[in-house]
C-alpha cells in the first residue's frame, strides 16, 4: 500500500489512457465473450473458487489464464462455457487476465482481494458528491486516492426475465471517479482496505425509492408473498424480481465475500412482514450465487419524521430489522439512530454508517477487532411492583449522550396503552415507572418515527428500538367498560367473511332505558397483540336492541350526531378524548355512497369518510353495511366495521382513519389480516 495514497492526477490520466489503448487492442475479433463484470481493473475474490463464464461458438475451446493458472472449458451447444479458478491469494499488483479461444481477450490491471455486493435504495445509492453530497464532501472527495478500492455500478434497469449481463465497468477510486459512487459503500470499503491491506471491490446495485421485492429473485415456494396482498405495484421498478433480473442476475455467480444492504424506507408500512421479506431476499441471493451462507449485513433505518414524527411505522420495521440475525444465519445489523436527521430522509453522515458496519464485519467475518461496534441490546424485563427493570447486554458503562435521564422509554399498562416513562440507569439496567401504571406489562423504546434516544453504552454506541413484555390479550380493554359501569349487551367475534342476514349475532340482554352506549372494537394481530378503540357517547336510542348488530331487515339507517363522545385507544394517531367531543355515527345495513350531505360539515365526495349517504331505499334493500363512529373535532374515523352482509368476501375493520384509499376503511377487505376481531356493545 505504500505510496498508493500519493497517486497524482497525471498518473491517473496516463493510466486511464493506457487502459483505453489496451482495451482497444484486447477486443476479440470473434470467439469467446464475457459479461461486463469481467473487465479491466476488476477485483477478484481471494481465498475461494472464482467462477468465470461467457459465450462462444458451440464446441469452441476456451482457456482462462491468470496468476499462474490456466483452466479450460468447451462451449456447449448453446455456446455457454464456464470454468473455475482455484482460490487465489491477495495481490495488489495489477496483472493481466487472459481469455483465449477463437480470439483472445486481455483484461489489464486485475487485482485480488475482497469483493462486496452493496445494494438497497437511496441511502445506499447516496453519492459522494455527484447528486447528493456527503458531510465534508470537498475534503472526502479530494482525499479519495485509492486505486485499489474499485467500483462497479450497473445502471438502473428493470427486466421481466433475468439478463445475462449488465453494462458497467470497474473504476479505481480517484477524486475524478468517486463523485457518483455510493458513499456508504465507499466508506465501508475504505475501512476494510485500510485494516486488511488488500484490494477491495464494491459492486453497487442500488436505486432510490425502490422496495425490497424487486431485488428478490423468484423461484422458491416460500416466496409467494411477493404476489400477495398487493393491489397494484405502481412504478415498473416496484414489480417483484425486476431489479434482480435487470441489475443483479447478470453478475451472478461472480465470486463475492458478502453483501451489505441499506433499504427499508419504501417498505416502512410493512411492519414485521419486512422480516419475512428479508428472509426471502437473502435466501434467494444465497441460492442464486451458490456460495453457501455468505455474510449479510444491513443498516437499520435512521429516524425520519415521514408523515408525522409521532407515527410508529418506522419503529416497527426497525424492530423487524433487529430480528434478522435470529432468522438469517451469518447476518447482522448496524444501529445509526445517533447520526440520523428527522428532517432529512437522507442524512449526510455516511462515514459513520459505513465505518460502523465495517467494524462489525472486520470482527465477525475477518476476525480482526478494530473498534467497538456492539450496541446495547435489551435482554429482558422484570416487574417490581409498579416499576419495571430492563436489563441490557453490551452495556458496560451504560449512560446517556447528554448526561440527562434516558429518553424515549414507554411502559404499557394492562389494557395495552403505552405511557411515557421516567427512567434511571442502575448499572446495566434501566428502571422505569409511568404515572397511572400500577401493573406494567411491557416496555418499548424509541417507538416513533422521530425518536432520537440518548441511551448509549460506555463506547458511545446507541441502543436501537425495541419492545418487550407480554402481548395485550383479546378482552383486556373490557376493564375500561366495567370500570365505567357499563353492561355488555352484545359481544361478537367477527369472522373474516360475515353475513348478518344469515348469522346475526345474539344479544346477551336487552335494556329499554339506555342513557349511554359504548362500542369496543378489538383487533388482534398475528403475534397475539390486541389493538382497541372504545368509543362511548350519549345513546342515540333508549332501546339497546337498536344499538346492536342484527339481521338488519326493516332497520332504518342511522346517520346521526352524538354528544359527549369519549374515545380511549392504544392505537397511535387515534384521538383520545377524555374530554367530551362531538361525534357522528353511521350505522347502515344497506349500500351507501361517498356523496356529501349538509351535515356534518366537511367530507370528500370522492372518498368514503365521516360524511357518506345511504341509498334512498335503504329500509327495503340490504347491502354493504357499516357501523362507524367518527370524531367531528378531528374529522377522523374512530373505528369502522363494514361489509357485514356478504359471506363470500372479507369485511372491513379498522381503528383510526385509514391511510389508504378511503378514511372509513370501506373496500379495505382486510379482516383476514388480523388473527381475531371482536366488536362488543356496552350500555348504561
Amino acid at each position: 500500500m505504500k505510496g498508493e495514497h500519493e497517486m497524482t492526477r497525471r498518473d491517473f490520466t496516463k493510466g486511464l489512457l493506457a487502459a483505453w489503448i489496451v482495451a482497444a487492442l484486447a477486443l476479440p475479433g470473434g470467439g469467446a465473450t464475457l459479461p461486463h463484470i469481467f473487465g479491466h481493473n476488476m477485483v477478484l475474490q481471494r481465498g475461494q473458487r472464482v467462477p468465470v463464464w461467457g459465450k462462444g461458438a458451440p464446441g469452441e475451446k476456451v482457456t482462462v489464464s491468470f496468476a499462474g493458472q490456466s483452466v479450460c472449458a468447451t462451449a456447449g451447444s448453446d455456446g455457454r462455457w464456464r470454468v473455475e479458478l482455484a482460490p487465489l491469494a491477495a495481490n495488489a499488483t495489477g496483472a493481466d487476465f487472459r481469455v483465449s479461444g477463437a480470439g483472445e481477450t486481455v483484461f489489464t490491471n486485475v487485482v485480488v482481494g475482497e469483493v462486496w455486493f452493496c445494494s438497497g435504495q437511496s441511502n445506499m445509492e447516496f453519492t459522494m458528491s455527484a447528486h447528493r453530497k456527503v458531510m465534508d464532501w470537498e475534503k472526502e472527495v479530494a482525499a479519495a486516492k485509492w486505486p485499489n478500492i474499485r467500483h462497479f455500478r450497473p445502471p438502473h434497469k428493470v427486466s421481466a426475465e433475468p439478463l445475462d449481463d449488465v453494462a458497467a465497468n470497474w473504476l479505481p477510486t480517484t477524486p475524478e471517479t468517486i463523485p457518483p459512487q455510493s458513499a456508504v459503500a465507499f466508506f465501508f470499503g475504505e475501512t476494510l482496505h485500510k485494516e486488511l491491506g488488500v484490494p477491495v471491490g464494491l459492486i453497487n446495485c442500488s436505486w432510490g425509492g425502490t422496495r425490497i421485492e424487486p431485488w428478490t429473485p423468484a423461484g422458491h415456494r416460500d416466496d409467494l408473498w411477493l404476489l400477495q396482498n398487493i393491489r397494484e405495484w405502481g412504478r415498473p421498478q416496484d414489480v417483484p424480481t425486476v431489479l434482480w433480473n435487470g441489475m443483479v442476475a447478470g453478475l451472478v455467480p461472480y465470486a463475492i465475500k458478502g453483501a451489505i444492504w441499506y433499504q427499508g424506507c419504501a417498505n416502512r408500512t410493512d411492519g414485521y412482514a419486512y422480516l419475512e421479506k428479508t428472509v426471502s431476499l437473502v435466501r434467494g441471493w444465497r441460492r442464486e450465487w451458490g456460495q453457501g451462507d455468505f455474510p449479510y449485513f444491513l443498516v437499520q433505518l435512521a429516524p425520519y419524521k415521514y408523515d408525522s414524527p409521532k407515527g410508529t411505522t418506522l419503529a416497527v420495521i426497525q424492530e423487524a430489522q433487529a430480528r434478522v440475525p435470529d432468522r438469517v444465519p451469518n447476518s447482522g445489523y448496524t444501529v445509526i439512530n445517533d447520526v440520523g436527521d428527522v428532517n432529512d430522509i437522507h442524512p449526510t453522515d455516511k462515514r459513520t454508517v459505513g465505518t460502523r458496519m465495517a467494524d462489525q464485519v472486520l470482527d465477525r467475518v475477518y476476525g480482526k477487532f478494530v473498534r467497538p461496534w456492539k450496541t446495547p441490546v435489551a435482554t429482558g424485563m422484570r416487574v417490581e411492583g409498579a416499576t419495571v427493570r430492563v436489563s441490557f447486554e453490551n452495556a458496560n458503562g451504560l449512560k446517556t449522550r447528554d448526561g440527562l435521564a434516558p429518553t424515549e422509554f414507554e411502559v404499557r399498562d394492562v389494557i395495552g396503552a403505552w405511557m411515557p416513562a421516567t427512567a434511571r440507569i442502575e448499572g446495566r439496567d434501566v428502571v422505569l415507572s409511568a404515572e397511572g401504571v400500577r401493573e406494567p406489562m411491557g416496555v418499548r423504546f424509541a417507538a416513533y418515527n422521530g425518536s432520537t434516544p440518548n441511551l448509549v453504552n460506555g463506547d458511545g454506541l446507541p441502543a436501537g428500538p425495541f419492545r418487550i413484555g407480554r402481548a395485550c390479550p383479546l378482552g383486556a380493554a373490557e376493564r375500561l367498560t366495567k370500570e365505567g359501569g357499563y353492561v355488555c349487551v352484545q359481544r361478537y367475534d367477527i369472522p373474516v367473511c360475515c353475513d348478518l342476514r344469515v348469522n346475526a349475532p345474539k344479544t346477551l340482554t336487552s335494556r329499554k332505558d339506555v342513557k349511554r352506549v359504548g362500542y369496543l372494537l378489538e383487533l388482534q394481530d398475528k403475534s397475539g397483540d390486541t389493538k382497541f378503540a372504545f368509543a362511548e357517547m350519549d345513546a342515540f336510542s333508549a332501546d339497546s336492541d337498536k344499538l346492536v348488530l342484527g339481521a338488519g331487515g326493516g332497520r332504518k339507517p342511522v346517520r346521526t350526531p352524538v354528544a359527549n363522545l369519549h374515545v380511549f385507544s392504544n392505537v397511535p394517531g387515534v384521538s383520545v378524548t377524555p374530554e367530551a367531543s362531538s361525534g357522528f355515527v353511521e350505522f347502515y345495513f344497506c349500500n351507501y355512497s361517498p356523496k356529501v350531505q349538509a351535515e356534518p360539515t366537511g367530507g370528500d365526495a370522492a372518498k368514503y369518510d365521516f360524511n357518506d349517504t345511504p341509498q334512498p331505499d335503504a329500509i327495503a334493500g340490504l347491502g354493504y353495511g357499516c357501523l362507524q363512529v367518527h370524531d367531528l373535532k378531528s374529522k377522523k374515523t374512530v373505528f369502522a366495521f363494514n361489509h357485514f352482509n356478504s359471506a363470500s368476501a372479507p369485511c372491513d375493520v379498522g381503528i383510526g382513519s385509514s391511510g389508504k384509499d378511503h378514511p372509513d376503511w370501506t373496500f379495505a377487505r382486510n379482516a383476514g389480516a388480523w388473527k381475531a376481531r371482536r366488536l362488543s356493545v356496552w350500555v348504561k
